[in-house]
């Protein structure tokens, strides 16, 4: 990313210059505590920057001497020291060396680079000068030193301080990155970006120069997702392109490292993970010191090991000649590395390009595993050599991975003849389910059944006399493609349930069976039927790598809706933390369904209210969705963002509700009906909507469609209530919602009715006893609905002091659960917003001040702050002053 091209240059320094460790490291250095310390850190962390900081910080950079360590003089006794000693004939023995050493004078500072390659000589002498502090030694290694070492024993003795350079985390790649290029960053990007370099500063700048010079780092192309934002950094695919940039920084990353140790990196390039026995039988005892240098990471198990920066083993695997590569392999085939508790996509490939017979299952196995990972490299690598297969079930495979490497027209046309040519009906039903998929991709259908009628229609053009799918689904494939499919939704739940309880049903149609169950009992309100067939869904995509590469996301999808629809968040935040990249999903796979995992957060964490955190989710979403979204989750995700986008935009929308629901629709039906009446109801407060007739939202409501999805019906009228003012709220929707919801299955349905059950309206203590009970339940926003309900009741009999009790109560609420309200609560909570002046007075009041004391200390009059006082005890219920400190507002 050079100046001239971009206007911006990566910093040469990998930290920032006043943090925790400079400050340390500053403090060693001005003070006498410590005689110096020892840095630790991976090669790339920032140590040596770490130091010449805090040199500079301190004004002692011209009393440096630097010791620059190898292992070549590891056996070399005073091997490091003798540029420094210049001046001596002869090294025989430590006290010439340390009358040598003093020519330096009082007190320098010794910098020793690569100290675990420090040999035993030099280390005895400095270790001398230090405990005489006749020296500050400053020490930088990769991974641990040496139990051995006599630096190692005056860290433990606390002579000199341990300073450990551990990789960044999330917060620390964003600051560098922001830092980097001048703006914000998606949060998809960010853990992209932290998982393929595994967090090593000058990886990330390497990387971040790659991506942005290769033109798939870039402001997002259709800007932010809220007008008046920047547009953020997004990234068009996971990883850059090696090149020289990224060359040159791994290989300086590998100049430190013994010969071992890189030929074990070099072998998990090839190999991918792998155990450490095996990689200790191949090239020796090194995965501890690269576990410690921050090279790899533990895995699932803890014998097994892999990159920890993914980024780093592909450059890694292009540096490898073929015939390094190979002596290598025959190496690890020798010890047994091709067992089948061994192999991985990696390996296998790396079989097949060293000449090695491969059996055409194993070939395919690794294939749909690099789908399933989105290991996009090894998956383009394995096309080429599956095309020369007569296996129909090969051609199947390579068009797969054609449709993502992006050949869409390649891909369908071999998919359409394959399905032509095939006496399989299998094979075909898999063949069409894959075309259809890709219409939906490709923006040709709304969702996969939409795309059923034109394809079968085509198929059966040029299949006259054949069946195109088995026998067994022609029934329910000829319901699928009905114009009116809403209409045979039960005759549509019982043959799936026929066709997964049937032992002779194929795992694929099964699998789709599940997911049709499992997202249509959901929306109708019967969890307790949709989530075990939900989670064998996507226990499928967890265990069959055909499955996963195919309808992953979509499993997830389901049952995470299926969860959060019922009010088990627990269960689907803990799915969704599966998917949050290290250690749960490699950063392909994080890239490739960010943005709908943040959707799906967004819901999860809004379905008891609004943490502030949730708002970022749903624009970077948006910002992600826009680019690439696998399942239609784009008009839902943009829905939900409508009310932000309206409070901050002039007019209505473009395009309108109206507008969109002219347009052709765009994923699951519900979902897309959803969609459509939460923009109307964004927009129906606006005062150039138009009056005339009922608005789109109550449309949707009353939509046959929509007749057999309660859920969906409740989550549009909660959505019309919460972003109500109470005062103009209809009374007729509350209950209407609180019909819907008592014949709803779940804990969150069962908190909503609780909450909007109108035999409270006119009972004070039921509605607080029901706010208390949602609580306790960890249903925030009912509870807070409970609250709002009774203040708006107090309120109306102008009952100021229950109705500040209440207030009271839902601003702790509010404190406790960490939510922001949305308007209808909010407006409630409103009733006894506190003026500026007032909340400077009951501050003041709260610490204990007479009023005679406030009005000095404000400059007004002591009358003043007692009318002051009187508001606020009468707006907030308030009968003794000692209640001002428990106040939260």
């Amino acid at each position: 990313m050079t100046a001239a091209a971009r206007g911006r240059r990566v910093p040469p320094r990998t930290l920032p210059r006043r943090t925790p460790e400079v400050e340390i490291l500053v403090d060693i250095l001005q003070g006498d505590r410590f005689a110096g310390a020892v840095i630790l850190g991976g090669p790339g962390m920032g140590k040596s920057s770490l130091v010449q900081t805090a040199l500079e910080i301190s004004g002692r950079t011209a009393e440096v001497q630097t010791v620059q360590c190898s292992p070549n003089l590891r056996e070399v006794p005073y091997g490091a020291l003798t540029p420094l000693l210049a001046a001596l004939p002869e090294l025989s023995t430590p006290v010439e060396v340390l009358r040598a050493l003093q020519q330096f004078g009082q007190d320098p500072v010794i910098v020793v680079v690569d100290v675990q390659h420090l040999d035993a000589a030099s280390a005895f002498v400095l270790a001398q000068l230090v405990q005489n502090r006749a020296a500050t030694l400053l020490t930088i290694g990769t991974g641990s030193l040496s139990r051995e070492s006599g630096i190692a024993a005056l860290a433990d003795t606390g002579v000199l301080s341990t300073i450990h350079l551990e990789p960044a985390d999330l917060n620390q790649v964003r600051r560098q990155c922001t830092g980097v290029l001048d703006g914000p960053l998606t949060e998809a990007a960010v853990r992209t970006i932290h998982g393929m370099t595994g967090g090593n500063p000058r990886l990330i700048n390497a990387y971040l120069a790659s991506a942005h010079d290769q033109g798939i780092l870039v402001r997002a192309p259709k800007g932010a997702a809220l007008p008046g934002r920047p547009a953020p950094w997004m990234l068009l695919r996971a990883a850059p392109d090696p090149d020289g940039r990224l060359i040159d920084t791994v290989e300086a990353m590998h100049g430190s490292l013994l010969p071992g140790e890189r030929e074990t990196l070099d072998l998990v390039a090839l190999a991918g993970w792998a155990p450490r026995s095996l990689l200790r039988t191949v090239a020796g005892e090194h995965v501890h010191d690269l576990l410690d240098a921050g090279f790899l990471r533990s895995g699932d198990s803890p014998d097994t090991v892999g990159p920890a920066a993914v980024i780093h083993a592909e450059v890694l695997r292009t540096r490898i000649p073929p015939g390094r590569s190979y002596e290598l392999y025959k190496r690890w085939h020798a010890a047994g590395g091709n067992a089948a508790e061994h192999r991985t996509a990696r390996s296998v490939l790396w079989a097949l390009e060293c000449g090695q017979p491969v059996p055409l299952s194993e070939i395919m196995d690794a294939g749909y595993r690099a789908l399933q990972a989105q290991d996009w490299p090894t998956a383009r690598a394995m096309a080429p050599l599956l095309s020369e297969s007569q296996d129909p079930r090969a051609a199947l495979l390579v068009s797969e991975l054609m449709l993502v490497g992006g050949r869409t027209w390649a891909a369908s046309t071999e998919l359409e003849e394959l399905t032509v040519r095939t006496t399989d009906p299998n094979l075909r039903l898999e063949a069409v389910s894959l075309m259809a998929l890709n219409r939906v991709r490709t923006g040709e259908a709304a969702n996969p059944w939409a795309a059923l009628p034109a394809l079968m229609a085509e198929l059966r053009e040029r299949l006259p006399q054949h069946t195109v799918t088995p026998p067994s689904l022609a029934t329910l494939v000829d319901m699928l493609i009905h114009d009116a499919v809403h209409l045979h939704r039960p005759e549509l739940l019982e043959q799936a349930r026929l066709l997964v309880e049937d032992p002779e049903t194929t795992d694929f149609t099964r699998a789709i069976m599940l997911l049709m169950q499992a997202d249509a009992l959901a929306m109708a309100g019967q969890p307790d039927a949709a989530i075990p067939a939900a989670e064998r869904a996507f226990e499928l995509a967890a265990t069959v790598p055909v499955f996963s590469a195919r309808f992953g996301l979509d499993a997830l999808v389901y049952l995470v809706l299926a969860y959060t629809s019922a009010g088990y968040t627990d269960r689907a935040r803990a799915v969704l933390q599966g998917q949050q990249g290290q250690p749960g999903l490699e950063p392909r796979q994080w890239h490739e369904r960010s943005g709908t995992v943040l959707i799906l957060q967004h819901l999860v964490e809004t379905g008891g209210g609004t943490p502030v955190q949730a708002s970022a989710w749903l624009e970077d979403a948006v910002v992600e969705l826009r680019h690439h979204d696998p399942v239609q989750m784009l008009p839902l995700a943009e829905a939900l963002l409508a009310p932000q986008r309206a409070a901050v935009t002039v007019g209505l929308p473009s395009p309108t509700a109206e507008e969109r629901a002219a347009g052709s629709t765009c994923g699951p039906e519900s979902r897309w009906l959803m969609s459509l009446a939460l923009f109307s109801i964004a927009e129906d407060r606006n005062p150039d909507a138009a009056d005339e007739g009922p608005p789109l939202w109550r449309r949707v409501l009353d939509d046959p469609r929509l007749k057999q999805d309660p859920v969906i019906r409740q989550e549009i009228l909660l959505s019309l209530i919460l972003l109500r003012d109470p005062v103009d709220l209809d009374e007729a929707l509350l209950e209407e919602l609180h019909g819907i919801a008592t014949v709803t299955q779940g804990p969150r349905s069962t908190a909503i009715a609780r909450a909007l059950d109108p035999s409270l309206a006119r009972d004070p203590r039921g509605l607080a006893e029901a706010a208390e009970e949602t609580a306790a339940t960890g249903a925030f926003l009912p509870a807070a609905l409970c609250w709002s309900r009774l203040i708006l009741l107090h309120h109306r009999a102008g009952d100021l002091r229950r109705r500040g009790e209440a207030l009271r109560r839902l601003k702790h609420l509010q404190v406790r659960s960490g939510l922001d309200f949305p308007p209808y609560i909010a407006g409630a909570l409103a009733l006894g917003e506190l003026t500026a002046r007032e909340q400077e007075i009951v501050d003041l009041a709260a610490q204990g001040l007479s009023n005679a004391a406030v009005a000095e200390k404000l400059f007004v009059s002591q009358r003043t702050v007692e009318g002051h006082l009187y508001r606020v005890f009468t707006k907030l219920g308030i009968a003794d002053r000692s209640e001002l400190r428990d106040l939260q507002f």
